[in-house]
């Protein structure tokens, strides 16, 4: 799959790490070059440095071939503005941006593209711990409805990284929850028998 994502922070450079990892085809725009570090030495994929609305930039990041097109940034605008190019002009088949303003959801939706809150998501998921809730707690995301279950950590998972943990097609481990604390997940945090895991699912 080939993927680009706009905004090498530390969510993007930790979603290109993986990526890369599984054997993707992943490319990093960002109109910074230095931030690139955050990749690290075992980043396979490819860095581009510009502007990520400017259509050279994308088409040079491979845009035109692209199926995958996720934008990162700090900066909701950038976000909103470079997913439409991606979405309206290259017709990329899968775009999603991601938002600090939940107040801001609705009006990308207006366009038609798909966001994920990281406030919305990270109150939902807490809240659940917060008063024990048992089962599955589900959010929207974009127009695809997200299921959240809790999990304590198998045995034969004990001491593993996340990123060595293979759960059923579908699933991905979204965090865990250690000694009352929830931490988002990255690949190289080990898991231990005290953790509870924070698995998500797209529900169809």
């Amino acid at each position: 799959m080939q993927i680009i994502i706009i905004g090498c922070g530390k969510v993007g450079s930790k979603f290109a790490q993986m990526m890369s990892e599984e054997g993707h085809d992943v490319v990093v725009v960002d109109n910074n070059s230095s931030s690139f570090k955050s990749l690290g030495l075992s980043f396979n994929g490819l860095t581009v440095t510009g502007v990520p609305i400017d259509q050279d930039v994308l088409k040079q990041a491979g845009i035109e071939t692209a199926d995958v097109f996720i934008a990162l940034t700090p900066d909701d605008n950038i976000n909103i503005m470079a997913c439409q190019v991606a979405k309206e002009i290259f017709n990329v088949p899968q775009v999603l941006a991601r938002i600090f303003n939940p107040e801001r959801e609705d009006v990308f939706h207006q366009f038609g593209l798909d966001t994920i809150c990281p406030t919305n998501v990270t109150v939902d998921v807490i809240r659940s711990f917060v008063f024990g809730e048992k089962g599955v707690s589900r959010y929207t995301l974009g127009s695809n409805l997200i299921s959240f279950k809790k999990e304590k950590v198998q045995k034969k998972y004990e001491g593993k990284k996340i990123s060595s943990i293979k759960l059923r097609k579908g699933l991905f481990i979204f965090g865990i929850v250690r000694n009352g604390t929830f931490n988002f997940a990255f690949p190289s945090l080990k898991v231990s028998a005290e953790d509870t895991l924070v698995i998500a699912e797209k529900v169809d």
